[in-house]
């Protein structure tokens, strides 16, 4: 009868102890390289301290709510991870301007009583701090985007998860600062 004892002998202790050794000082000297989660490094607009205000949104889409989505979004998730403090109108620190490039919903399929379930969206935005003293260009992201199947029977409700995550991104490339 086959036993997994018989056929695979244990290691010795000086063997299982060198390799915990080994395992250690690979641990120590990958945090000795100054490698850290990307949570606890500093944003790129300081320690959270500062202020932080919008200073617009330019999209070019027929959807008058994808503005104030992407303001609200951009607000909560700026405030829960201490990137900086919120301003909504006044003088700031830093000022961040949202370019949408492109927004499209399709409809993928329609129930019996002609209402969309299920939609393909994506959204693709870049973001461009400026220092609200000197308006000069402090930081651009670059083209983030994000495409996804909804399944909602609204297409605004379907469409707030595939902003948030767009604005995930952001916040998470707010925090590169290597």
């Amino acid at each position: 009868m086959w036993s997994p004892t018989k056929t695979i002998p244990a290691l010795p202790y000086s063997l299982r102890t060198c390799f915990c050794l080994i395992w250690l000082l690979a641990g120590m000297a990958l945090s000795g390289c100054g490698y850290q989660l990307a949570s606890s490094m500093p944003s790129i607009i300081g320690d959270g301290s500062r202020t932080l205000k919008v200073k617009g949104v330019d999209y070019p889409t027929l959807h008058p709510w994808l503005p104030h989505a992407i303001r609200s979004e951009l607000r909560n998730e700026i405030g829960a991870r201490y990137l900086a403090r919120w301003v909504d109108s006044g003088s700031a620190d830093y000022e961040i301007q949202i370019n949408v490039s492109s927004f499209s919903t399709r409809e993928w399929i329609r129930t019996e009583m002609d209402t969309a379930q299920l939609y393909a969206i994506s959204l693709t935005l870049e973001a461009v701090i400026y220092d609200g003293s000197t308006n000069r260009e402090i930081w651009r992201s670059g083209p983030l985007s994000y495409s996804e199947y909804e399944e909602h029977a609204n297409e605004r409700v379907a469409s707030g998860y595939i902003v948030a995550q767009v604005i995930r991104k952001l916040a998470d490339s707010m925090r590169k600062t290597f």
